[in-house]
């Protein structure tokens, strides 16, 4: 079904979940009133409105301080919850819905406040790892979170008859408090990004809790006092569709529906019941990432509607259309140009023309200043949205730069190869590649052209494992004075291994111990340089361990250090390789002597030889499927035939054809970095063992990988 856009207004950088609906008040409803809005910008602004007739109307709007990092509502237990809470800085402060400031308590943080939590007299919030929780404004509890916290919330305080805590953290698991230390540690598919009460209340009981992950599934747990959890539905999505960024639950035609904001600037709203996956009923998509999302009657009392706020700042409204909406109430509250209203329009365009005359001015008098004095100009700088993030399901890296105005072009240099993933309905950008030259340490130059009104680029790319350097992003705005701003990215050499918690049934039959004259933080420096998904700072513990999975040969890898001492345990022959040489460089660097003990097993080289060629088989066998359905539609058939004179075995193989692209899209160049893999494998073997290369052994095996028919026997080309 359709969503019918109305943008209300403009704001400054908006920060996610910085924008509440207010719940309607007696009095308002009595009235028959439209719910009111209040938002908090990066710039420390707040403003509440309220839409009549079409126009915004300010209630109230403070003068700017510092970034606003959340906004939440509360009240008093069992009264509507309408007083404004937001977090600044280690500030939080708290206003009544006529703008008078009731509260500003210093949380004594030691940084800034990320994520906030209102329930009652009950105030949680937390940094980057520190979680505090504070009862009337006095101190409770306190944790350090190894990891890095996403998002926090508490169950439902009345129905659960007490505090529990609930951090969703980096590692891809949630911790249930209890007090200061973790009750409970549940692991989840993905990393998770947001958290919401079920119903907004926690459903009948209060415990359940909706769950949105990096990879764009949701996920419904069902949280017992005792911190069990279980897994009442996942809702799955195509990873395409992007990380999910906000959730909200809102009801109207006696239904609850589930809204989903998004990344990649897609709106959703499911039916939501507890028992059952969620079912799709509208969509909407913008160009910009969604940051906060709520469900009210905004426009005209009665009448649902979604309101959504953007990175930019946009706060647009996306009106229903069914069978229980009467189509004429939408189309009398939309912006639609009547005749009484055209005098309104041309007073407008005349405002906007002598603006633009202004401007103009203007930008002349500026040029001569620039040109007569000798002084620089005062380049502005811009707020800009970077993440770069593994898709495990795809096999690939998605890399977002979002911006705050026009982006005018976006040049990457990285000193790694690096390969870029071209779609074909991805047209918001021009490429151009550019030659590198040894010399200059450049492998990758390549430059992104943004069509107009363009402020978000996202782009897919992967990488062999072993390489590793810098990703240089230079983005260049659509603004005058010319100038460019630039983020780096690292490129790990192990990026394709993330972080799990599976259930380890064997152990792996290949090591590496290093020891040495190195500190636990230069062990866990050398580690987060090999591999993603690390934390910035090692834990308290003496002894810390990581396990970690390879998303493309599903080897699993199992770390664990200390003071002067790193263990290695895999079947990975390539990573065992691939650590030992950037220990080296590093304890080199730092001149650290390292004592070097490592086993190549042969029972692990045959595990990863069959995990290898097992994918390859399923590549190779599709490849040939489409470049033999290339071949066959380059053939001239005689239309009176009617295909006779191409096999039913044939004619079946052309129907595959759209299920074979989709397959081999899914997981992009998998057959050639399989490949790449085998032989990387062949060479560290050789190498690790001490054994030389028979003369042309590498070129026979790289023409054995092409074929189905001589992958078997691969093995024996492998010195044992």
């Amino acid at each position: 079904m359709d969503l019918y856009r109305v943008d209300y207004t403009l704001l400054g950088m908006v920060s996610p979940n910085c924008m509440k609906v207010l719940p309607i008040s007696q009095n308002d409803e009595a009235e028959k009133k439209p719910q009111k809005i209040i938002v908090g910008d990066q710039e420390g602004i707040v403003q509440m409105f309220q839409i009549k007739k079409g126009k915004i109307n300010m209630l109230f709007k403070t003068l700017p301080v510092e970034q606003i990092t959340e906004v939440c509502l509360g009240g008093a237990l069992g009264t509507v919850q309408d007083k404004i809470f937001l977090s600044m800085g280690t500030i939080v402060r708290g206003y009544t819905k006529k703008g008078r400031m009731f509260l500003s308590f210093d949380t004594g943080l030691s940084e800034p406040i990320k994520c906030m939590y209102v329930t009652g007299n009950e105030l949680l919030v937390s940094g980057r790892h520190i979680f505090n929780h504070f009862n009337d404004c006095k101190d409770s509890n306190t944790y350090l979170c190894p990891e890095l916290i996403n998002s926090i919330i508490t169950l439902d305080v009345v129905k659960m008859q007490g505090v529990m805590p609930i951090l969703a953290c980096a590692d891809l698991c949630l911790r249930i408090l209890e007090s200061s230390s973790v009750k409970e540690t549940f692991y989840l598919s993905s990393e998770p990004i947001c958290l919401h009460l079920m119903k907004n209340n926690g459903g009948s009981y209060g415990n359940e809790v909706l769950v949105g992950l990096r990879n764009g599934h949701v996920v419904l747990l069902k949280i017992e006092k005792n911190s069990s959890v279980n897994i009442l539905w996942e809702l799955k999505t195509q990873s395409k569709q992007g990380t999910i960024t906000c959730i909200d639950c809102y009801e109207f035609n006696g239904e609850d529906h589930l809204l989903i904001g998004r990344q990649s600037g897609s709106v959703e709203v499911y039916s939501l019941e507890s028992h059952c996956v969620p079912i799709e009923k509208y969509k909407y998509s913008c160009s910009e990432s969604i940051t906060s999302i709520q469900g009210g009657a905004i426009r005209n009392f009665g009448l649902p509607e979604i309101v959504v706020t953007s990175f930019t700042g946009w706060l647009f409204g996306l009106t229903f259309v069914d069978q229980h909406i009467d189509k004429d109430i939408i189309m009398e509250s939309s912006n639609i140009i009547l005749n009484d209203e055209k005098q309104k329009v041309l007073d407008i365009r005349t405002e906007v023309s002598d603006l633009e005359r202004q401007v103009a001015i203007e930008r002349n008098k500026y040029l001569e200043f620039t040109q007569k004095s000798s002084r620089p100009s005062v380049l502005p700088y811009l707020t800009i949205k970077k993440t770069m993030f593994l898709d495990a399901d795809n096999l690939i890296y998605h890399l977002i730069i979002e911006l705050e105005a026009t982006i005018d072009n976006v040049l990457l240099q990285c000193n790694s190869s690096i390969n870029f993933i071209d779609e074909e309905n991805n047209n918001t950008a021009v490429v151009s590649k550019s030659k590198c030259k040894e010399e200059d340490d450049n492998k990758l130059l390549i430059t992104y052209r943004c069509q107009l009104n363009t402020t978000k680029l996202e782009l897919k790319m992967w990488s062999h494992e072993g390489d590793h350097g810098i990703l240089t992003a230079y983005i260049t705005p659509l603004l005058q004075p010319k100038s460019c701003q630039v983020c780096k990215f690292p490129i790990k050499p192990l990026l394709f291994h993330q972080r799990t918690n599976k259930n380890i049934t064997y152990q792996p039959q290949s090591y590496l111990t290093i020891s040495g004259g190195f500190s636990l933080s230069e062990a866990h420096l050398w580690l987060s340089n090999c591999l993603p998904g690390i934390p910035e700072k090692p834990g308290s513990q003496e002894n810390v361990e990581y396990l970690f999975e390879s998303i493309i040969t599903d080897m699993i890898l199992l770390c664990s250090y200390s003071r002067g001492s790193i263990n290695i345990k895999t079947d990975n022959i390539t990573a065992i390789s691939i650590l030992k040489d950037n220990f080296s460089r590093e304890a080199t660097r730092k001149n650290i002597k390292l004592d070097m003990v490592y086993e190549i097993s042969e029972s692990s080289l045959m595990l990863m030889i069959n995990a290898i060629i097992l994918k390859l088989k399923i590549d190779i066998k599709n490849d040939k499927q489409l470049k033999l359905i290339s071949a066959i539609k380059q053939l001239s058939v005689n239309p009176n035939t009617n295909g006779e004179s191409i096999t039913k075995e044939y004619l079946e193989l052309i129907s595959k054809e759209d299920e074979l692209k989709r397959q081999e899209s899914l997981k992009p160049s998998r057959m050639q970095r399989l490949q790449a893999i085998m032989l990387a494998l062949f060479d560290d073997w050789h190498k690790l063992r001490g054994l030389n290369m028979k003369p042309n052994s590498r070129e026979d095996l790289q023409e054995a990988l092409q074929t189905n028919n001589t992958l078997d026997s691969l093995s024996s080309m492998f010195e044992l």
